[in-house]
């Protein structure tokens, strides 16, 4: 058997990482875990790279076993402090980021994610504060002034928040949060977002969008399902898609609007002014999300465009919005490959084109990592998925009786 070098094998990995290979870079990390020394440095650096691939419990093992031995590193606390973020423990991952400034006062990182902390939380005052400390500790970080910004904005605070954004736009010119902020903070400042008061007797068409072979059709299956089973009405259920195969009866299938367009680009076609078939409004999910409560009060939705906030960033989050059929079609008109090409992705493009739709009210719609991993709040509707893990992970337990 050939000797490994650990060091080798550690730098392969992390060459993985870099490249967004995470499935080679976690196979890479479980082939030599057994190898690893008890050091506490090595203990720190593999719990650390598994936290970045998204390995919650492969994590967090070795993190614990590093602050075993070193419960003095400010970074240890800060890594429990993701941890917990990501894992819907918010009030546990605000001590974890006060201990690290305890041991580390100057730890800006740890008072950026303390801010952010108090802001999932509610505390705006609070964050407020912690990003204000966070500034001061690294001047020319951009990070924590798009943070105070935002939660600036959130506080209805317009004057301060038109600052600090133009301020990131001096530091970063062409900033796409500055960009997105700014625009969001003219609609609101100018009362061109509206609030729904009624409900609408006719229920939305509910619709998704399936390109590509990244998402099989049980996904799609498995929203109509939930969809159907989470509503009073009788649904209309449209699946835009070039391949029906394996799509249960009950399921509307529609070719994809337009060619060419992949992963979440193709939402940017359900903006299109032609899609009259579709229905006068339609509600869309994207097909990793999750159903929990019941969405008769989105179908009915009194909105032109309605759509979900962004808890992380200035913006928007696409997973779920609904649309009066055609109303914002300069979204899709606009829209060309150098768009793709110099975005990172749909939602920041429509955030820039829309600066002015309506948010559903608080919670829901809420993302699994940060609000749902132990339960979903009560009020919650749809949970929301990114990245890694994936629904079919079962990553909770509670999701083995809603994602069916």
């Amino acid at each position: 058997m050939p000797t490994i070098n650990l060091h080798d094998e550690l730098s392969r990995a992390l060459r993985y990482d870099e490249r967004g290979e995470i499935n080679e870079a976690v196979a890479c990390l479980d082939g030599i875990v057994q190898l690893m020394p008890e050091g506490s440095a090595y203990q720190k650096f593999v719990g650390q790279l598994y936290q970045r691939l998204g390995e919650d419990e492969k994590s967090l093992a070795f993190i614990m076993a590093a602050v075993e031995q070193t419960p003095d590193d400010p970074d240890l606390h800060l890594c429990l402090g993701y941890h917990n973020v990501d894992n819907s423990l918010l009030e546990i991952a605000a001590e974890n980021f006060n201990a690290a400034l305890r041991l580390n006062p100057s730890l800006q990182a740890a008072q950026l994610y303390l801010g952010r902390t108090q802001d999932f939380l509610g505390d705006l005052v609070n964050a407020e504060k912690s990003m204000i400390k966070a500034i001061a500790l690294g001047p020319g970080e951009i990070e924590p002034h798009i943070q105070l910004a935002r939660i600036l904005l959130r506080q209805n605070k317009f004057d301060q928040a038109n600052r600090k954004f133009s301020q990131v736009d001096e530091m970063a010119p062409g900033n796409r949060m500055a960009e997105i902020g700014l625009k969001r903070l003219n609609a609101l400042s100018t009362s061109r977002v509206q609030n729904a008061t009624n409900a609408q007797t006719v229920p939305a068409t509910v619709a998704c969008v399936k390109q590509g072979t990244k998402y099989g059709p049980e996904y799609v299956n498995r929203l109509q399902s939930m969809a159907r089973r989470n509503s009073e009405a009788d649904l209309r259920f449209v699946c835009f898609t070039d391949d029906r195969t394996g799509l249960d009866d009950g399921i509307e299938v529609m070719p994809l609007p337009d060619h060419g367009f992949n992963g979440w680009w193709n939402k940017v076609s359900l903006f299109r002014d032609d899609l009259a078939d579709l229905g006068e409004r339609f509600l869309y999910f994207d097909l990793d999300v999750v159903l929990t409560g019941n969405i008769d009060q989105m179908l009915r939705y009194d909105s032109d465009f309605a759509i979900m906030d962004n808890d992380y960033v200035p913006g928007f989050n696409t997973s779920v919005f609904l649309l009066k059929t055609g109303s914002r079609p300069d979204i899709r008109a606009n829209f060309s490959q150098a768009i793709a090409n110099e975005y990172d992705g749909d939602q920041d493009w429509v955030a820039v084109m829309a600066p002015d739709a309506e948010l559903w009210p608080d919670m829901w719609c809420v993302p699994y990592r940060l609000r749902a991993v132990q339960t979903p709040p009560a009020i919650t509707k749809v949970v929301v998925f990114s990245g890694r893990p994936n629904p079919e992970d079962y990553p909770s337990e509670w999701i083995r009786t809603s994602w069916c």
